[in-house]
């Protein structure tokens, strides 16, 4: 079991939209929607970089249709975005596209040596 963000998760993957509005009622949250699926998004960008480094070095934040990759020293060394208006709107219309769209991109920034450990 993880912990991510506000979410405890049993496994390593994101939540689907309707996963993350069945966890939001289950632990009767009173978080807005929009709010859950960005820590949702957010936390898939930060574990496929955990996981890409073996380590915590790059930390993920998401900022509307952005996705800002930032080192151990703060500085931004990466951004990630999406053609929609946000990622949280490209969740909501296609939910395992937006985060395999993520996975994707992360993957070919690691592989292609845009994001290295100095």
């Amino acid at each position: 079991m993880r912990r991510m963000g506000a979410f405890t998760m049993e496994t390593e993957a994101y939540m689907t939209l309707a996963e993350v509005k069945s966890r939001q009622l289950a632990l009767k949250r009173q978080v807005p929607l929009d709010q859950a699926i960005a820590e949702n998004i957010q936390n898939w960008a930060q574990w496929l970089l955990d996981e890409g480094f073996e380590g915590s070095y790059f930390t993920a934040k998401l900022e509307g249709a952005a996705i800002l990759i930032r080192d151990l020293n703060g500085q931004l060394v990466a951004t990630i975005t999406t053609d929609a208006p946000s990622y949280v709107t490209a969740f909501k219309q296609a939910d395992r596209m937006t985060m395999l769209a993520i996975q994707t991109k992360l993957r070919r920034l690691i592989d292609q040596h845009g994001l290295t450990l100095s």
